[in-house]
């Protein structure tokens, strides 16, 4: 007498947790593409530009994009406030965008940038004409950043928000004629790029003297520093092009 063997119980429970894990995704994938939208919709709405990659388009594109994280949280490159808008009184909405660029411009009433803390992702900051800006303490804990523009934020003293930012490669300073100093610059190995343009307060830039991996530093306009302070960064830095004051 024989028996039939046993149905294959453990390939079906494995197809059942795939299938549950799969509406998992699906489901959490929906429920996020909606916040998505609805979060776009509202920027869109006070007139800022947002740049994005559509989850739907990525997985018509290929439809394994649904069971991937990165499709649904990734998708926000950037976004652009205009001046009209108060960056206060609308960063819930950027925290629901979560993007990788961030520019702000013209915000005259900005003193500092403490909003920006639980901002992890951010890869590429531009604050441009902020002129009440006095410090950048609102980055420092922000270690995937590798772009900082502060252009034209005249009242800007001191860049110690930017001392520990290891990934940092370009630093833009023009036109911020309140510092005196870019100390805090020092210890970034990662930098090749920096532009002081126009920074008409600053004295000294030997905190740049120790950084070989440095290919440009425009120093145009800084008319506090003498010949022979840009002449000693050149001999500490034969290979990096240095535009003279």
């Amino acid at each position: 007498m024989t028996t039939d063997p046993p149905p294959p119980r453990r390939k079906w429970h494995l197809q059942r947790w795939l299938l549950l894990l799969a509406a998992g995704f699906l489901a959490y994938g929906g429920w996020t593409q909606y916040a998505f939208r609805a979060a776009i919709k509202e920027a869109e709405a006070l007139g800022w530009t947002v740049e994005y990659t559509d989850p739907v388009v990525e997985i018509r594109k290929n439809w394994k994009a649904a069971f991937k994280k990165a499709t649904w949280l990734d998708g926000v490159w950037g976004v652009t406030i205009p001046p009209s808008e108060e960056f206060e009184q609308n960063v819930a909405i950027i925290h629901r965008l979560n993007p990788m660029v961030l520019w702000l411009y013209d915000a005259d009433t900005l003193r500092a940038i403490s909003a920006l803390k639980p901002f992890r992702r951010l890869r590429y900051v531009r604050l441009h004409t902020c002129t009440g800006l006095t410090n950048v303490d609102g980055l420092k804990n922000l270690s995937a950043l590798q772009e900082v523009y502060l252009m034209e934020c005249t009242e800007l003293t001191n860049v110690d928000g930017l001392t520990n930012l290891s990934s940092l490669q370009n630093v833009g300073l023009d036109g911020c004629t309140g510092l005196t100093n870019v100390d805090a610059l020092k210890n970034l190995s990662a930098l090749q790029d920096v532009w002081l343009s126009g920074c008409t307060g600053l004295t000294n830039v030997d905190a740049l003297k120790n950084l070989p991996t440095l290919q440009k530093v425009w120093l145009g306009g800084c008319t506090g520093l003498s010949k022979e302070s840009v002449a000693s960064l050149q001999a500490a830095l034969p290979n990096t092009e240095i535009s003279a004051p």
